[in-house]
């Protein structure tokens, strides 16, 4: 039996809610609550299978409620029942960690096979919302082949981005790849000016949110002698070789 909790504001859709959902076999609504404080005021033995959610709440509200219930019970299902239907809130919703997304002006027999779906480990939307979600899509597709044309590496580059993620300072690359400290410089120069970096962190973050996997290194040279790190080190550490710039 699957354990349904329904946070809605309106008394009235909250009750018919439960009533047609607690009518589908093998579905439960075991809470109910105008707010979703009420929910986390909760002590549950073992959390709802499934939260229905409105998204009606002032502000950044509802994404912050998605977050926290995400944060308490990570198996937890979230179907966002509600009238908004921007692609912002549709977006949002989505990367704060919910799983489903309908309107308020679904079908019954919709609002059960959403409800299947995302207990099943699937995302699901309703077909008025499919425009906003493609066009989305689109839009960051748009952006990421944009900013592809000016994270083009050259080996080398891809090599010492590798060896920058792994912890190795200026020096041991350049002792290692038998090439100049200043033309290591300027290769790590040139991945700052490429990826709009400033420090480590930023390179790192941003080359990773652009598909290159700068932690898998080429399996070439064995190095025995620990390499410091800021949280350790690490011994052996494999590395790139490559002929000399």
């Amino acid at each position: 039996m699957y354990k349904i909790a329904i946070i809605e504001s309106e008394s009235i859709i909250r009750e018919g809610l439960s009533v047609l959902i607690s009518k589908e076999s093998g579905f439960t609504v075991d809470f109910q609550a105008s707010a979703p404080v009420a929910l986390f005021r909760q002590a549950w033995l073992t959390p709802p299978n499934v939260i229905l959610l409105d998204m009606m709440m002032p502000k950044n509200y509802g994404i912050e409620v998605i977050k926290e219930i995400k944060k308490r019970w990570q198996v937890t299902k979230i179907l966002i029942f509600t009238l908004k239907d921007t692609e912002e809130n549709i977006c949002a919703a989505f990367r704060a960690g919910a799983d489903g997304y309908i309107l308020k002006g679904t079908t019954l027999s919709e609002l059960i096979v959403a409800i299947k779906s995302i207990l099943a480990g699937q995302y699901y939307v309703c077909p008025e919302i499919l425009p906003q979600i493609i066009n989305g899509y689109l839009k960051v597709e748009k952006t990421c082949l944009g900013n592809n044309l000016n994270w083009n590496l050259t080996s080398r580059e891809t090599q010492l981005l590798k060896l920058i993620a792994a912890g190795y300072k200026n020096k041991e690359i350049a002792d290692s790849l038998c090439i100049s400290l200043k033309t290591v410089e300027t290769h790590r120069a040139t991945l700052m000016r490429k990826f709009n970096a400033h420090n480590v962190a930023t390179l790192l973050s941003v080359a990773n949110q652009a598909g290159v996997p700068p932690c898998q290194l080429c399996k070439n040279i064995i190095v025995n002698q620990p390499i410091e790190m800021c949280a350790g080190s690490v011994t052996p550490m494999e590395l790139c070789t490559m002929p000399p710039a």
